[in-house]
């Protein structure tokens, strides 16, 4: 399975198509299109962004033969053009779904996101002031060794102080 997209790329617009139900398995347990997606080792919100930004044609037919590639022998009563129509109206409408937008993916999406630019602008500027720190402190020249002598000098000097006496009074 493709490792999933950062968690702070990932917004609830696909929530109601990933968390819909498509049917039982035979266990009697709800399957949801997140569960069968990941039990097909695929990433659920890619494939989410995937059936997205594609027509609504193109992304039922994808849709249709995943479902009909799923393993468990209960699902295949359903009927999957129907599910796969209703599934698919879950999904966010793009402004063009006819043609495949660049924006299909997460990450297009999140970059135009004018507080995430502002994020991204704000930690380069922060990544290059701590850069340029590291590379004026890296030409700065080492203590001398005169300096360092008098230091070490200093420290025995005030070691070498007795502590005032205590009196038996």
């Amino acid at each position: 399975m493709k490792p999933p997209a950062s968690f702070s790329t990932l917004g609830s617009e696909f929530d109601a198509f990933l968390f819909a139900a498509i049917g039982e398995d035979r266990n009697g347990m709800p399957l949801s299109v997140v569960s069968a997606l990941a039990r097909m080792d695929l990433d659920p919100w890619h494939e989410a962004a995937s059936l997205a930004g594609v027509s609504v044609e193109m992304a039922t037919g994808k849709l249709i033969s995943l479902l009909a590639a799923l393993p468990d022998s209960s699902l295949k009563r359903l009927d999957p053009g129907a599910t796969a129509a209703r599934l698919i109206a879950l999904l966010p409408r793009r402004p063009d779904s006819n043609t495949r937008s660049s924006a299909a993916g997460i990450g297009p999406v999140v970059a135009t996101h004018p507080l995430t630019r502002r994020k991204v602008i704000l930690l380069a500027i922060c990544m290059i002031l701590m850069l340029s720190a590291q590379f004026v402190l890296m030409r700065l020249p080492p203590p001398t060794h005169a300096a360092a002598a008098a230091h070490a000098l200093a420290l025995p000097a005030t070691a070498s102080r007795a502590p005032p006496a205590m009196s038996d009074k």
